[in-house]
């Protein structure tokens, strides 16, 4: 927003902008529009702004727990892992899983409550002791060693079997024809 306060009506959640510069009122429900304007918005009792506006008054925050398991495998397990970054030039490394752990955290501001509540979107994490660094999840090839048979290298051939990637090679196949 610029330093000049927006008026009223641009800020109200329930108002749209049409796109020959008049506004209708939603608050009633998206299928009965009313036609507004400035006059009606600034004395309307039901206004709502579509941002945070301050000073805000804050009862309670709220976060979700940390949870390490995963549905993948138990924290500390041992795993093998192939960083997608060029720098590891397709090695595989001997990891520790450590769970499912946050990547990101928003909040959210609810006026009516008073309530922040952070969100987490958690990704599996493992720490590779031979580079020294945390592989998420998102950014490799990884695997639960469960037994000595696991130890093995992860191939090209394993990431080309995976269904996900035989998904996404036919969808750039599909494309190319058109």
């Amino acid at each position: 927003m610029s330093e000049q306060k927006e008026k009223k009506i641009a800020r109200c959640r329930y108002a749209h902008l049409h796109i020959k510069g008049d506004y209708s009122c939603i608050r009633e429900g998206l299928r009965n529009p009313q036609a507004t304007d400035e006059a009606q918005c600034e004395a309307c009792e039901k206004f709502k702004s579509k941002y945070i506006e301050y000073p805000i008054t804050v009862n309670k925050i709220e976060t979700e727990p940390v949870n390490f398991d995963s549905w993948n495998c138990e924290t500390g397990s041992l795993v093998a892992v192939r960083p997608c970054d060029e720098q590891y030039e397709g090695k595989t490394f001997l990891g520790f899983f450590l769970g499912d752990l946050p990547v990101c955290i928003w909040p959210s501001f609810n006026s009516e409550t008073g309530v922040i509540h952070c969100n987490m979107l958690n990704n599996p994490a493992m720490f590779v002791p031979a580079i020294g660094k945390i592989i998420w999840g998102a950014g490799s090839w990884w695997s639960e060693i469960k037994s000595e048979d696991d130890l093995k290298q992860i191939t090209d051939e394993d990431i080309e079997n995976t269904w996900y990637v035989k998904l996404a090679r036919q969808l750039a196949e599909n494309n190319k024809d058109k």
